[in-house]
């Protein structure tokens, strides 16, 4: 087992969380696959795309996963009450919310 640094981005029309967990691999993921994180309170719906990965002596593998796409005509992939809820669902799962920032991207 090989354990990776997960880094997970949640947002919506006006914010951008992170989010951190270290989980174990039988292999690092390569860039390109999807993986699906356990969410007991709301569920593993979402694939989550591996959109970079970087090694750093001394450190953890780092995951970077791509955000989901928002649905058409939608500036962000969640509603801001969704947002809380997933962001919630996935504290309660051992993830660390690192930051919260305006969601620029949607501009």
């Amino acid at each position: 087992m090989v354990e990776c640094l997960v880094r997970l981005y949640l947002d919506s029309a006006t914010r951008l969380c992170l989010l951190e967990k270290a989980i174990p691999f039988s292999a690092i993921p390569r860039v390109g696959e999807w993986l699906k994180l356990a969410n007991r309170e709301l569920g593993d719906y979402f694939p989550f795309r591996v959109g970079e990965i970087t090694h750093r002596e001394g450190s953890l593998p780092e995951l970077a996963l791509d955000r989901l796409p928002p649905p058409d005509g939608k500036p962000g992939a969640f509603d801001e009450s969704e947002l809380d809820e997933y962001v919630g669902a996935y504290r309660a799962e051992g993830w660390q919310l690192i930051s919260t920032v305006p969601n620029a991207s949607s501009k």
